[in-house]
């Protein structure tokens, strides 16, 4: 794809220009989980869409690469995602454990262990606790809301580990046996011989899907299946200027697995209601107001909406129209624009003149403004 038809990688990943790293990763995360064509069977576009994403993440995770970025676009930077994925675009394991460590964040890793050149295999890693997939949904906030900041309850559901049998997916303790196939180990081991040595393959007991137990007796209320759904009630905060799209993580406010697991969290994307006396552009405002003719010629006063921020409400101001005011000027206050997501200080508001013309006059009108033609040669 050349550069001229290529989406700005802030807006590829849904995060804003002053994104940490942090934020980076996290966004990268969600979208190549989502995207990833191990995952994704139903978008002919996933493939695409992924490959995209990984650009992306390519160049805003390194220093140097996102710093030419940012100066010089996409001409300042060169990646060849032929080389990238030469071999094929990588499992989803193998993709996480390369930029995340050993651990995956979907919380899985390969389905084999290998060892060769001899009959000790490698050392397993330590047990690592479960993480519980995360939750994406969205909230629609009106335009007021969304200037002067406003606290949510949002209703999420979710699945948690069962109460009835305390998620062990087991009518009773008695009805839990250690698996007979892998000894309780939850790990099936195979060795063969080869002309390098022996090799030794180690995958998940298929027989009790590597728990290492069997259950006997199902739970009545969950079914042996562990978890169960929950309708959850999560208080947001949401902050004062916040743009429409923006995604809120909220930790630990997902899905969990398991009893000793940790909680997904919960993405929620914010859409902002459209409001007829306001524009935004960054943390500008931007009001059209019709102004009639004999204002804009002689001078008058008017009263404009604006933000009250201390008093969080929208209201009104007075404005001074001066004598020969023309279509289009705009008018600056201070102050009374959007409040920085980061750091202090708000942005401004400019009211944009639009002169009002009347579609009808009455002969009286009309021979007043044929004298004061008359008047202005």
């Amino acid at each position: 794809m050349s550069s001229s038809k290529k989406r700005d990688y802030y807006e590829v990943l849904g995060v804003s220009k002053e994104a940490s790293l942090n934020d980076i990763k996290l966004a990268y995360r969600r979208l190549a989980r989502k995207l990833h064509p191990d995952v994704n069977k139903t978008d002919p576009q996933a493939k695409e869409k992924f490959i995209e994403v990984q650009e992306a993440y390519e160049v805003l995770s390194d220093e140097n690469k996102r710093r030419n970025y940012d100066r010089f676009g996409h001409s300042g930077v060169q990646i060849d995602m032929s080389d990238i994925f030469s071999g094929g675009i990588p499992g989803i394991n193998e993709l996480f454990r390369s930029i995340f460590g050993e651990f995956s964040p979907f919380g899985g890793f390969d389905d084999f262990g290998f060892s060769g050149f001899g009959s000790r295999s490698r050392r397993r890693a330590a047990p690592r606790r479960e993480v519980g997939q995360d939750i994406e949904d969205h909230i629609e906030i009106s335009f007021e809301e969304a200037m002067f900041g406003v606290k949510k309850d949002v209703l999420i559901e979710r699945y948690t580990p069962c109460d009835a049998c305390e998620g062990t997916g087991a009518e009773d303790p008695s009805s839990i046996t250690t698996c007979p196939e892998c000894q309780g180990t939850g790990r099936i081991r195979k060795m063969t011989q080869s002309g390098f040595g022996t090799i030794i393959r180690e995958a998940g007991c298929n027989r009790c899907n590597g728990s290492g137990k069997i259950i006997e007796k199902k739970c009545k209320v969950c079914n042996g299946s562990k978890i169960v759904p929950e309708q959850k009630t999560i208080h947001v905060e949401i902050p004062p200027g916040i743009e429409d799209g923006i995604h809120l993580k909220v930790q630990g406010a997902g899905h969990v697995p398991s009893v000793n697991a940790i909680p997904g969290d919960l993405y929620l994307g914010i859409r902002i209601e459209d409001n007829e006396n306001f524009i935004r552009r960054g943390n500008d405002l931007y009001t059209p107001i019709d102004v009639d003719i004999i204002t804009a010629i002689v001078g008058g006063k008017i009263n404009v909406p604006t933000l009250d921020h201390k008093e969080k409400k929208t209201t009104e101001k007075e404005l001074t129209i001066p004598p020969g005011t023309q279509p289009g000027t705009e008018f600056r206050i201070k102050n009374r624009g959007i409040t920085y997501l980061r750091g202090r200080g708000r942005g401004d508001q400019y009211v944009i003149v639009n002169i009002e013309i009347p579609k009808k006059i009455s002969e009286k009108q009309k021979e007043l403004l044929l004298k004061f033609r008359e008047l202005n040669k």
